[in-house]
């Protein structure tokens, strides 16, 4: 397993800060060890679909500031997230993104 520690910081205020599995084998998936959320949501999640938006908004940071920045969520208070829900809005998102390109092509 070799790690590596992100955080993705999307325009509307949302973040999450993630470890991310880069031996992970399957291409499809990024595999995600742990995805948190400043607006008082823990995911603990296995895999994650690839999501190309998300990854606009995505930098490496060190595994001391990953740390740092989880005390401080969990000080503010953390439950427990929809972890299969998250993964299935992804999903259909990506799923509509191939169904767009497919009727492009066609045209």
């Amino acid at each position: 397993m070799k790690l590596v520690f992100m955080r993705t910081d999307f325009p509307t205020g949302r973040s999450h800060i993630l470890i991310r599995d880069l031996e992970s084998p399957n291409p499809e998936l990024v595999h995600f060890v742990l995805v948190l959320t400043n607006k008082g949501t823990l995911w603990v999640d296995v895999f994650w679909p690839y999501d190309e938006e998300s990854e606009k908004y995505t930098r490496r940071i060190s595994e001391l500031q990953f740390w740092q920045t989880f005390r401080e969520w969990r000080l503010e208070g953390l439950t427990l997230g929809d972890s299969g829900r998250v993964a299935e809005i992804l999903a259909r998102r990506q799923l509509n993104k191939k169904f767009i390109s497919k009727e492009a092509e066609n045209m």
